[in-house]
């Protein structure tokens, strides 16, 4: 793979626009969904957190925990399956039809590097995107956070947001970013590659994206595996 394949600056224009597409399928569109999902997280996941924490008498300690259960878990990991949900089943059987019908082929015999023209902007727009819904999803459950204690009305929200607030450290930054934007690259490039192993007939492509879509899985739970042993050991 040629080390220009990565870099934006030199994409032509085609590939510039495949890239702004694939934000906009994998990450624009996919934002009400986030949103909803980070608010009902937000809710639930307060709302568990206080009453097990209230039996043991250390209600102090809910910010810290759900800094842990958002931040580190849920908004990466929410993320990708997001993208997994909306976008890569799509990408899979789009490069497989275009592989079926000859596409592939012809911008080959165009002489086109298939990983600059295919398979990085989308893999690049995954990752983009993943990050953008995994921040939009901690925005949505913090927000949705503090409108149950405030309901509950048995804890301070300024006290609340300044214990998690310090909670929060560097590792807790780059957890967040290395497990939704690393699996969501992968995803991308795993959905371009079993899309281009398509040959005739059609029905291939069904398994094509049956295929993508657990290794998409299988990617993203070994590197949140590894993410968390990286950076909390």
């Amino acid at each position: 793979m040629r080390c220009g394949a990565v870099r934006p600056s030199s994409w032509v224009l085609p590939v510039r626009q495949r890239f702004t597409r694939q934000i906009l399928f994998g990450g624009v569109e996919a934002i009400p969904f986030t949103m909803f999902a980070g608010v009902t997280a937000g809710i639930v996941l307060t709302l568990n957190s206080y009453k097990s924490l209230e039996f043991r008498g250390q209600i102090d300690f809910l910010g810290p925990v759900l800094s842990i259960l958002v931040i580190r878990e849920a908004a990466p990991f929410f993320a990708c399956v997001i993208i997994i949900s909306a976008s890569a089943s799509a990408i899979t059987t789009e490069i497989a039809m275009m592989r079926v019908n000859g596409e592939v082929d012809l911008i080959e015999g165009q002489g086109a590097n298939l990983v600059q023209f295919l398979v990085m902007p989308r893999a690049i727009g995954f990752a983009l995107a993943a990050t953008g819904l995994a921040a939009m999803f901690v925005a949505c459950a913090f927000a949705a956070s503090a409108i149950a204690i405030l309901m509950i009305g048995r804890i301070s929200l300024w006290a609340f947001f300044n214990l998690t607030f310090d909670a929060i450290v560097l590792a807790d930054f780059l957890n967040l970013n290395g497990r939704s934007t690393v699996p969501a690259f992968l995803i991308g490039v795993i959905c371009c590659h079993e899309g281009l192993r398509v040959s005739e007939p059609v029905t291939v492509v069904r398994q094509a994206v049956t295929k993508a879509m657990l290794r998409a899985v299988a990617v993203t739970l070994v590197l949140s595996a590894a993410f968390a042993v990286l950076t909390y050991l």
